[in-house]
């Protein structure tokens, strides 16, 4: 299969063959070292004695749930769960998942602190390196997942080296809904985030009710900071915003478009939907 097993079962990957075997499913080489690179410290997580405390979020999950449809951005976001977010457990953390053999996976750089709209985390880049030499290098957002009411789901990623994949705790469905759902509601018009649009419209026929109560209660009706107090506030907020016309040109046009409905349709899918949650 191309990849030297080891006698402990393990496997002694070898990065450029990796990253050949992704370009045959279509990936362009910058995206497919990216999916390697992602893949890897997937496998690193999974194998560790952390992979409890963690939580797989955004584009990986995106990517591997819509089997490919929806390519993964270049980079990973993940969050702790009873974990430390200080520089020297981040550092802990990469010692943890530093033990595939063959592979060495090591922090460069500095440790940023990151504040985007309603995010905020350290960023850090780290280095993958296999026997043969080959470098590829992936930039990690982290954050810590406070909401511990809401239960992460435990998924099995597709490995692109590795028949057993890798088993991981995920963000559900109905949390990745409503976070972005919370987002529009808070940013509004001047909400950059276009590709939320279309993950709702991808979601909103997929999820358990229960399930995003809780979320909702939890991102939404609980959350001092959000303004909506009833499901009618949230439909005339999202209703007013979608009715922007300037709004929805960019969201139309958006390069982060993967999904080719006209935009009036995935619009009303998702007021559609907001209406008949009880």
């Amino acid at each position: 299969d191309g990849y030297g097993h080891n006698t402990d079962g393990g496997i002694l990957m070898n990065i450029q063959e990796m990253i050949e075997e992704i370009e045959k499913l279509g990936y362009s080489p910058q995206d497919a070292r990216a999916r390697v690179c992602q893949d890897i410290v997937l496998k690193a997580i999974a194998s560790s004695n952390l992979s409890r405390n963690v939580t797989i979020k955004g584009g990986v999950v995106m990517r591997s749930i819509t089997r490919n449809i929806r390519r993964a951005t270049q980079d990973m976001d993940i969050d702790f769960i009873r974990y430390s977010l200080s520089d020297e457990a981040i550092d802990s953390f990469v010692g943890e998942i530093n033990s595939i053999d063959g592979i060495t996976i090591e922090r460069i750089g500095k440790i940023m602190e990151l504040n985007q709209q309603d995010y905020h985390g350290k960023s850090m880049k780290v280095l993958i390196r296999d026997e043969e030499g080959t470098v590829i290098e992936s930039k990690i957002d982290l954050g810590v997942h406070k909401r511990l009411e809401i239960e992460q789901e435990e998924y099995c990623f597709d490995i692109a080296h590795d028949d057993e994949g890798a088993s991981l705790l995920i963000n559900s469905r109905e949390q990745m809904f409503t976070e972005k759902l919370r987002s529009l509601l808070k940013f509004g018009t001047f909400s950059t985030r276009y590709k939320d649009i279309y993950d709702m419209y991808y979601h909103c026929d997929k999820l358990d009710s229960e399930k995003l109560k809780i979320c909702m209660d939890s991102y939404i009706f609980n959350d001092d900071g959000m303004r909506e107090n009833s499901l009618s506030d949230i439909l005339n907020r999202v209703d007013r915003v979608f009715k922007n016309q300037s709004y929805k040109q960019r969201v139309n046009s958006s390069d982060k478009r993967w999904i080719d409905e006209p935009i009036d349709e995935v619009f009303s899918k998702i007021l559609s939907f907001l209406k008949t949650i009880n």
